[in-house]
């Protein structure tokens, strides 16, 4: 499992593993938070969220 968390508010995507404090998910509210099946890059692009610039290096 990759660990992605999307913000529904912001629609951008984090990874949990590599999250900076800048990233701010402890304030995301449980509502917001949209989590992914299968865990991938690809398919939160494909639900038209964006790579977070500081915990997702870009691809």
């Amino acid at each position: 499992m990759i660990g992605l968390l999307g913000d529904k508010k912001t629609n951008l995507v984090h990874h949990l593993d590599n999250l900076k404090k800048e990233c701010k998910i402890s304030e995301m509210k449980i509502t917001d938070r949209q989590y992914f099946t299968p865990d991938t890059l690809e398919n939160a692009k494909s639900k038209n969220f964006s790579p977070c610039e500081r915990c997702i290096l870009k691809q």
